[in-house]
C-alpha cells in the first residue's frame, strides 16, 4: 500500500520493509528477511543522512543477519559503516564508538584475521577506560578479548597479565552485586584459563548492539 501511494524509494516503505524483515528474521525465514533488509537499506542509503537513526538500525540488522547465515564478507563494510555512524553521531571517542569497534574486532576474529581485530580492540579498551573508568565490566570483557587474542599468538605472559586485569575487574563487580569474589589466579593459573577456554573455542566477545 504504501509503495503505491508514497513510491517504492520513500522512507516510510523502508520502514515497512523493516518490519517485515524482522517479522521474517523471528520466525527463522532469514533469506526472506535478508531481501528485505537489502531493499530498506538501499532506500534509506539514497533518501536519509549518512548519520541518521534509521539507516543505523537497517545497517546493524542486516550486518547481523549477515553473519548469521555465514556471509562474513559481506557483513564487514556493514560493520564498517557503523561504525562510521556512531563516529559522526556521537563523536570518535564515545563508549558506544567502542561497540561498534568491538563488533567488527568479533567478525575479524571469526574470520581468523585476529592482526585486524587487535587494533580494534585497543582503541575500544581506551575508549571505554577513558568514558567508564578502568574498572568497568566493559573494559574486563576487553580485556579478555585481547588476552584470548595474546594467547593465539603466542604471547603466553601478556594473555596471563591481561586475563588477571580482567578477573580483578570480574571479581570487584561481583562484590559490587553482592556476590562472593574468587581469590586471584596466578599468572599460571590465568594462562591456563585461556587454555582451556580456547580449546573450547570460547570466545569472550561482546555481540552486536
Amino acid at each position: 500500500m504504501r509503495e503505491r501511494v508514497l513510491g517504492p524509494n520513500h522512507p516510510d516503505c523502508a520502514q515497512s520493509l523493516n518490519n517485515l524483515a524482522a517479522l521474517n528474521n523471528e520466525k527463522k525465514s532469514y533469506y526472506k528477511a535478508e531481501e528485505l533488509y537489502e531493499r530498506a537499506l538501499n532506500i534509506r542509503r539514497k533518501a536519509l543522512a549518512p548519520d541518521h537513526p534509521s539507516l543505523a538500525y537497517t545497517v546493524k540488522h542486516l550486518a547481523v543477519l549477515y553473519k548469521k547465515l555465514g556471509k562474513l564478507e559481506r557483513a564487514v563494510p556493514l560493520f564498517e559503516l557503523a561504525v562510521e555512524i556512531r563516529q559522526k553521531s556521537f563523536g570518535p571517542k564515545h563508549p558506544s564508538v567502542a561497540t561498534a569497534l568491538v563488533n567488527l574486532a568479533v567478525l575479524y576474529c571469526q574470520m581468523k584475521k585476529n592482526q585486524e581485530a587487535l587494533p580494534l580492540y585497543e582503541c575500544a579498551l581506551k575508549i571505554y577506560e577513558d568514558n567508564l573508568g578502568h574498572m568497568h565490566p566493559h573494559v574486563g570483557e576487553t580485556l579478555k578479548n585481547l588476552a584470548v587474542l595474546s594467547y593465539e599468538g603466542g604471547e603466553f605472559e601478556k594473555a596471563a597479565e591481561l586475563y588477571k586485569k580482567a578477573m580483578e575487574i570480574k571479581e570487584e563487580e561481583m562484590l559490587v552485586m553482592g556476590g562472593k569474589a574468587t581469590s586471584h589466579h596466578s599468572s599460571t593459573g590465568d594462562t591456563l584459563s585461556i587454555k582451556s577456554a580456547f580449546s573450547h573455542n570460547m570466545y569472550f566477545q561482546h555481540g552486536p548492539r
